[in-house]
């Protein structure tokens, strides 16, 4: 198995939605900003556009185990 370094991209929701063309390469994640303390991530599969993509976490912040 080939080693790798993960790769965090963090943007605004509206910049990801004109990321049309975007193909996020595998095991990247992305992190939509937070709103109302909601964090929103993919991630990259190295075959679908960012847009395509499901959101594996949207709920709300649990404070005891996220340090801002």
């Amino acid at each position: 198995m080939e080693k790798s370094n993960a790769i965090v991209k963090v943007d605004t929701p509206q910049n990801w939605e004109k990321a049309v063309n975007y193909i996020p390469n595998i095991f990247t994640i992305i992190v939509y900003d937070f709103e109302n303390n909601s964090p929103k991530i993919k991630l990259g599969d190295g075959i679908h556009t960012v847009n395509d993509l499901p959101f594996l976490i949207k709920g709300e912040v649990v404070e005891d185990t996220l340090m801002l």
